[in-house]
């Protein structure tokens, strides 16, 4: 009877460990995207078309992008790199969560769900945006964001999501789509937009994969010896 106590206290304390250890086996890391040579992405109406291919507005599909040099996500089944071709979806302003917004070739368990963008400055007076660093919307609701820089204007799409792989928890993520659009000023884009036009450019992504339910190293070791003194104590009741 003791010894099966004693087996039942041990077994219980290694699984207390191991359960914390597993949560280690969240997605984490950073993620930085561009377009895939000769693509890039145009905005027109409510349409968000990443290229390529190129896409009709009200027709959305997909586009091409690779990851950058500082990518380094870390997942279940292995590691997101450098120079890894991907998909991204293209975006209907106004819609939900888009499943599998973003995936890459070679990690079929690795995927990337949008669950928001923007939101905008809510400032549309994009007339007055004429000084370096100011900053508007093409309107109070618009989730892009129009930066006057020295060379014409920075347009960022700030975005939103969860990443995953097969095992849980999931990862949030954060960052922004951005783009620079030289000798158009905030106003141009603007007058552009609110007349249907479409505004297109080469663009780029920075994400970064944040789990904060993964304990800190110390949080572990104090959970592993709690683990163990809570056997210790079941071996010595089973003496008694």
């Amino acid at each position: 009877m003791k010894t099966a106590l004693r087996i039942s206290a041990i077994t219980c304390g290694l699984a207390f460990l191991f359960s914390v250890t597993n949560a280690s086996a969240a997605v984490i890391g950073h993620l930085d995207i561009a377009n895939c040579a000769g693509g890039g992405v145009t905005v027109q109406g409510l349409l968000i078309d990443f290229t390529l291919p190129v896409n009709t507005v009200g027709s959305p599909g997909t586009g091409c992008i690779q990851t950058g040099v500082n990518t380094n996500v870390s997942y279940s089944a292995g590691t997101l790199t450098p120079g890894t071709t991907g998909t991204i979806l293209d975006l209907v302003a106004g819609g939900g969560t888009v499943v599998d917004f973003m995936t890459f070739v070679g990690h079929p368990d690795l995927h990337f769900d949008l669950t928001s963008i923007g939101p905008g400055t809510g400032n549309a007076n994009c007339a007055a945006a004429t000084a370096i660093g100011a900053s508007c919307s093409p309107t109070t609701t618009s989730p892009f964001v129009f930066t006057t820089t020295a060379s014409g204007t920075a347009v960022s799409l700030a975005a939103f999501g969860i990443a995953r792989d097969t095992t849980l928890p999931t990862t949030p993520f954060a960052g922004a789509f951005t783009t620079q659009i030289t000798n158009q000023t905030p106003l141009q884009l603007q007058t552009t937009a609110l007349a249907g036009g479409a505004i297109s450019s080469t663009n780029s992504g920075d994400f970064a994969l944040t789990f904060t339910g993964v304990p800190e190293p110390s949080t572990i070791s104090m959970a592993a010896l709690g683990g163990l003194l809570v056997a210790f104590a079941a071996r010595k009741r089973a003496r008694l």
